[in-house]
């Protein structure tokens, strides 16, 4: 998606039995091995151990991990042995916000226009679907980006109007906060000149005041009301989503904003044995309340329900996030007042669901990009903590994109996780400047600097706005440039991290913000035998080469859920 390298689907090596490796029956008292994994270049995070040559599993755990001496001894006649042949096997990796059911929307044919590179580009690709519908049949898609497209300007509705004059037409903006409407959509909507924009949402309107079929935020509701195509299977999309993450080395997934239904499909699918990725769900916020009144949490090795979701503004690239100060390149709206964003859930609400998060014992994860959506989350949870302390509650701010570098060491100060995703930085980086200036950019994907006060940060893609491909976010998080290397040096290098901290921002941080740090993300005795095998030294080799690494295997609970096919 806009010129990114993607990782390659690569041939597995024979990982075999090893020639001369007696299988000798050990101590009574020393446990022995399902499987073992040996001859690798294991990187643990466990500080313990942070580096191994082998590693034993029996069940759904690690049994063992050390030297390859150490682990042959857990060989019994029945043992698997494999051979890695010196290859690399890192913790499994985890998502830590991504929409599982929208990837898999995409995967099984929602049009997507993540490669359209101008409006032309959409027309002709909704024009096409067109050819395929049936009269009066909604055409879906999104993942378009008008800042890839040469005008850099939001589209309007008149050219697809123009080849789709009486199928209805909804497509997601990339961030999934803004949408376009043709003109048949707005009509069964209901949109007209004099048609209010909503609170957090807003209508976006040409210089005569008619809708240009834009609707960012709350506003898109309006539309999505009216949208009576037939709804997908749910576990249809979920299973395609899981094949599409397991296959770039996937092991955990934070499904972010999911409503009870979904978690009914999740409950089935794991019941089935079906679900094999491990799945960590947060319901969306205004079902939060009484879902977990009657629910209360849902913890398992498949999935786990102890959190809740909500939103306080909108996304940077649609202008929706909320700002401290003006847009640099909207600085009024079209009243001439001071144009700063969207809060597009009322401060008071954040706080309700807060203070019931700490009563009720769930996790609270907001949505806040913009540096005042930022500053009105942590209020709110300052003020909920205040009034009902509860230790270890570890809320989470999603995405905390621009900063104010005075509410940078209040994260620390509060104990809430940064969850943040490091392509956005590099999809975002080209007109950052233009939306907030250079200044304030300064603050803009601050991974290092708060890191350097001890906050954790849970890395992730929010996939689909950007690849399920991990290993593109570890690039970024250590480079901070795009698939080609630019900007020379990385956009704001100071931000950068350490590859040790990229990784465990994939890992051991990811597990932590789930409350499962005992369980994952490290590689050590006792914890779930979740691990990837990869071809290439991702801590060691040149920043370009971890975009050609090639997944061998992806391991959940000893058993291999993925396996590379030969080329």
């Amino acid at each position: 998606m806009r010129g990114r390298m993607w990782l390659m689907t690569p041939w597995l090596g024979v990982l075999g039995a090893i020639p001369g490796v007696a299988a000798e029956d050990p101590p009574h008292e020393t446990p022995r091995a399902d499987v073992i994994y040996v001859r690798g270049n294991i990187y643990t995070l466990d500080a313990n151990r942070p580096r191994a040559e082998a590693l034993a599993s029996a069940g759904e755990r690690l049994i063992a991990v050390g030297a390859d001496a150490e682990i042959r001894r857990l060989i019994k006649p029945e043992t698997r042995i494999v051979d890695l042949g010196g290859r690399t096997v890192l913790p499994g990796l985890i998502d830590a916000h991504c929409h599982v059911a929208s990837l898999g929307s995409f995967g099984l044919g929602r049009l997507d226009l993540s490669d359209a590179r101008s409006f032309e580009d959409v027309v002709a690709a909704v024009a096409a679907r067109v050819k395929t519908a049936k009269p009066g049949e909604w055409i879906v898609g999104g993942r378009w980006d008008h800042e890839s497209w040469p005008e850099r300007k939001l589209p309007a509705h008149e050219e697809l109007g123009a080849v789709s004059p009486e199928n209805p037409v909804w497509l997601r903006r990339v961030d999934g906060h803004a949408g376009l409407a043709n003109a048949a959509a707005m009509k069964r909507a209901g949109i007209a000149r004099d048609t209010p924009s909503p609170a957090g949402g807003e209508i976006v309107r040409d210089e005569r005041g008619e809708p240009t079929g834009v609707f960012i935020d709350n506003a898109g509701d309006l539309i999505q009301a009216k949208l009576d195509a037939p709804a997908p299977d749910a576990a249809a999309l979920i299973l395609k989503a899981q094949e599409m993450c397991l296959a770039v080395g996937l092991t955990g997934l934070h499904d972010a904003g999911i409503t009870p239904t979904e978690v009914e499909v999740y409950r089935k699918l794991a019941a089935s044995g079906r679900l094999k990725i491990r799945v960590y769900a947060m319901i969306a916020g205004n079902y939060a309340q009484a879902y977990f009144r009657e629910h209360g949490l849902v913890v398992s090795d498949r999935l786990t329900v102890r959190s809740a979701k909500l939103y306080a503004d909108g996304a940077l690239g649609s202008r929706g996030a909320w700002l401290l100060e003006a847009y640099r390149d909207r600085p009024t709206d079209a009243d001439g007042r001071p144009y700063t964003g969207l809060n597009v859930m009322k401060p008071e609400f954040l706080r309700t669901v807060a203070e019931d998060g700490l009563l009720q014992g769930y996790q609270v994860c907001t949505h806040a990009i913009g540096d005042r959506g930022n500053r009105e989350t942590l209020d709110a949870y300052a003020l909920a903590i205040s009034r009902h302390p509860r230790a270890n509650h570890r809320f989470r701010i999603e995405h905390a994109q621009v900063l104010s570098a005075e509410d940078i060491p209040r994260f620390a100060e509060l104990g809430v996780i940064a969850a943040m995703q490091p392509t956005h930085c590099t999809s975002d980086m080209r007109w950052v400047y233009d939306r907030v200036g250079r200044e304030r950019a300064k603050w803009a994907y601050a991974w290092a600097s708060l890191r350097r006060t001890g906050v954790p940060i849970a890395a992730g893609s929010d996939f689909p706005v950007e690849s399920h491909q991990p290993l593109l976010g570890f690039y970024a998080a250590i480079t901070r440039q795009d698939g080609k290397g630019e900007p020379a040096g990385g956009w704001h290098p100071e931000q950068r991290l350490t590859r040790e901290e990229a990784l465990r921002a994939f890992t051991l941080d990811a597990a932590y913000a789930a409350f499962e740090e005992n369980q994952k993300g490290s590689l050590a005795p006792g914890k779930l035998a979740d691990f990837v095998v990869v071809d290439r030294d991702v801590m060691t080799c040149a920043p370009q080469d971890v975009l050609q690494t090639r997944l061998l295997q992806t391991v959940i609970g000893g058993e291999v859920v993925y396996r590379a096919s030969e080329r």
